[in-house]
């Protein structure tokens, strides 16, 4: 070891001895400090962490939280759309609410209604069917232990359900012949069954038959009304109720019959329009007797359609020309339009003309 030289001056000097280190300082030693250990093998190590105390929330289920109607009121027949609020997003596999609806037979609802994952609310259509008052349906979810509900108001459509109108209103048929009238029915907006027709209040020895006596839903479409006046009809006015219905509801027009006589001042007896068959086929035909011989004018027109539509022409024969009859029976014929019945036609013979005769109903000559 080299010597220590005692001068103090600004020095320092590190010394090792025995494995510790010493500093050396002019005028004083410092204490020995410890040679930092490198460590030896495996080992491991990881960062303190602050330790506290970890709250888990709790799970809760989702409730049912509101039940809403848009709109609350309406005119029946028309649709309403009901939302259901939960009071937090639905879980993984969604929420299925249960819906009950305390008159099925107007309200038309869903038994059960989705409310998909992560969501709070569903909404679902509801239709409505027609009423006559107003009237008020409870609806309600539920799921789980949560219910809640609202009640819709179902209210009547200002305007008629449907309407039934003669076309015309009234007929003037002689005994002994039968005369055609067109029945129209027409559906409102809330409207959708078919309509049975039917006639009452006739008087003994007249009938009244439609074509066809069903009316398909939603209800608008018309009837040919034939009506028939047997011979043994006294002459007058008569009132006949003519009524479609779909079971609940019904809705009425009035057909004035008023029954003639015919003619007993002139030659000619009453008009009856009937269908001749002749040779395997069918024929527009009209019978009546003379009631003496004489020269009178003759025509007549033949429409297609059941109404003698003046715009739907198919034949005339005659023209009003004169011809000289005894006072015996005759029938006449169109001869060009052979088993086509959905036809009619006017005759006039004489001081006679007859109703409008529908051939798709009119009685065998």
């Amino acid at each position: 070891m080299l010597p220590l030289k005692n001068t103090c001056t600004s020095w320092s000097l590190f010394l090792r001895f025995a494995g510790i280190l010493f500093l050396l300082k002019c005028g004083a030693i410092a204490q020995p400090q410890q040679q930092q250990q490198t460590p030896h093998g495996s080992f491991a190590g990881r960062p303190s962490t602050q330790v506290t105390n970890a709250v888990t929330p709790e799970l809760t289920t989702p409730a049912i939280s509101g039940v809403r109607l848009y709109p609350a009121a309406v005119v029946a027949g028309r649709q309403v759309r009901l939302k259901v609020t939960l009071t937090q997003p639905a879980p993984v596999g969604g929420v299925r609410v249960a819906l009950t609806n305390a008159n099925p037979a107007l309200v038309t609802a869903p038994s059960t209604l989705t409310i998909a994952k992560g969501h709070t609310a569903a909404i679902v259509e509801l239709s409505t069917l027609a009423v006559t008052t107003s009237t008020q349906v409870a609806l309600t979810a539920k799921y789980s232990n949560s219910t809640a509900g609202a009640t819709l108001t179902l209210n009547p459509s200002k305007s008629p359900p449907f309407t039934v109108e003669l076309q015309p209103a009234a007929l003037s048929v002689d005994q002994g012949t039968s005369a055609s009238d067109q029945l129209v029915t027409k559906a409102g907006a809330s409207f959708d069954n078919s309509l049975a027709l039917n006639a009452s209040n006739a008087p003994a020895g007249v009938t009244v038959s439609f074509s066809p006596s069903l009316i398909a839903a939603p209800g608008s479409g018309t009837s040919q009304l034939s009506v028939g006046v047997d011979r043994t009809v006294a002459p007058g006015t008569y009132s006949i109720k003519i009524a479609a219905s779909d079971g609940n509801l019904t809705r009425t027009a009035t057909l004035k019959l008023t029954v003639g006589g015919g003619s007993s001042s002139g030659p000619v007896g009453a008009l009856k329009g009937c269908t001749l068959k002749m040779g395997g086929h069918k024929y527009q035909a009209v019978e009546f007797n003379m009631n003496e011989s004489a020269t009178v004018d003759f025509n007549a027109i033949l429409y297609f359609g059941p109404v003698c539509d003046p715009n739907r022409w198919a034949d005339q024969f005659g023209f009003g020309n004169p011809l000289s009859l005894g006072g015996v029976g005759y029938t006449f014929w169109f001869s060009d339009f052979a088993d086509q019945l959905n036809t009619s036609a006017i005759w006039m013979v004489g001081n006679q003309t007859s109703q409008c005769v529908d051939y798709s109903v009119a009685p065998d000559c």
